[in-house]
């Protein structure tokens, strides 16, 4: 009689066939993706990775896997990649679109990171990460931001030139101007100004992402800073017959910042405010100190408004460039989408943070923190 079945050791050898064959072909998956993906432990250890990660660290899978960061690169920058890490594993939250330079022995190479937490269970046990070579993304960008600040710099001058004989016109430096005629001028006058304001704009831009946007910091007074902005605005606000709050500190010192940059954040929230608030509405600019017990505290400004507010599925983008709500746009009211990209580049150039509250027809709350030593 033939006995047909299977010794224990028959069925191990068949699962472990099986387990192999399904390793291989997630490895041959992983393999065709070409962006870099790795799963790394708790314990800092690359347990898989695929052949356009081996790619982008300039390292062979059996050089990775079961390596530790600390194995592959210098103390100081491992250390840098280990910090995402850990707090992605602290907190469970993922971390997007990082963007930050490698060295290799090719040059420097730009690159994209996502990384998100790998959970069983409730636990976290590693985090999967996918990253991707830009560097010729990133190169096309900077030859962009260079033509921008080029071109801008050039238009500079013929559009001062402009400004500076029309002024001279309407004031009659060279002879009498018919009211007919300063109507017209006036048109001119005010459109080359909205001109230089781009132009202004575009280059504050192209330093930023050129990393030309230079901070000078010096002993400044936060609130007669902000009460020379407000100063600015007073007839588009009396216009709109706005109501607008001072709520101002007395305790807020003076601290060392940059004051011509804290000036445009405060010149963009105020003017955001101002624009895309109905008539009638209400403004409140509040500057306060917070934490007056710790050695540490924080200036917090908010600037709020009752206005139209952020639609909720696109305020992940309020700080984007070029990007313009879909509410605002129909109201026509002027802007190219830059301003609040360039308030979140210089408040973090400061050492601060930026968020906001808002919902669609009540209105936005802007926040602003610098840290402060007492």
């Amino acid at each position: 009689m033939v006995n047909n079945k299977k010794s224990p050791v028959d069925s191990y050898q068949k699962l472990e066939k099986l387990a192999q064959e399904k390793t291989e072909e997630l490895q041959i998956i992983l393999d065709s993706i070409p962006a870099g993906v790795f799963y790394k432990d708790k314990e800092n250890r690359f347990v898989k990775v695929n052949e356009a990660f081996c790619n982008i660290m300039e390292r062979t899978k059996k050089e990775l896997e079961g390596k530790s960061i600390y194995d592959i690169y210098p103390k100081e920058q491992a250390d840098a990649f280990w910090k995402d890490d850990l707090e992605i594993i602290k907190s469970g939250r993922p971390k997007r679109n990082i963007i930050e330079q490698m060295k290799s022995h090719k040059g420097n190479l730009w690159v994209k990171t996502d990384k998100i937490p790998y959970k069983k269970g409730n636990s976290i046990v590693g985090i999967i990460g996918f990253i991707v070579d830009i560097t010729k993304e990133h190169e096309i960008d900077k030859a962009k931001t260079e033509f921008v600040s080029l071109a801008s710099h050039q238009l500079r001058t013929p559009l001062t030139t402009v400004s500076w004989y029309t002024e001279m016109i309407l004031k009659g430096d060279v002879g009498n101007v018919v009211p007919s005629q300063k109507k017209y001028l006036y048109e001119i006058y005010q459109g080359n100004q909205r001109m230089i304001e781009l132009v202004n704009t575009l280059l504050d831009v192209s330093r930023i992402e050129l990393g030309t946007f230079l901070v000078k910091p010096e002993p400044t007074d936060i609130i007669a800073l902000a009460q020379s902005v407000i100063e600015e605005q007073k007839l588009k606000i009396k216009n709109k017959k706005l109501i607008l709050i001072e709520n101002f500190d007395k305790n807020v010192p003076i601290f060392s910042t940059d004051p011509k940059l804290l000036r445009m954040i405060f010149q963009n929230l105020l003017a955001n405010s101002v624009g895309y608030t109905p008539d009638g509405g209400k403004i409140i600019f509040e500057i306060s100190l917070s934490d007056t017990k710790s050695q540490t505290s924080n200036i917090l400004i908010k600037v709020s408004d009752t206005g139209y507010g952020i639609p909720k599925n696109q305020q992940n983008q309020i700080f984007s460039k070029l990007f313009r709500a879909d509410n605002v746009r129909e109201k026509d009211i002027d802007g190219i989408g830059l301003g609040l990209y360039i308030v979140k580049s210089i408040v973090e150039k400061l050492g601060g943070k930026i968020w906001f509250e808002s919902e669609q027809n009540k209105g936005t709350i802007f926040y602003v923190t610098f840290p402060f030593n007492t």
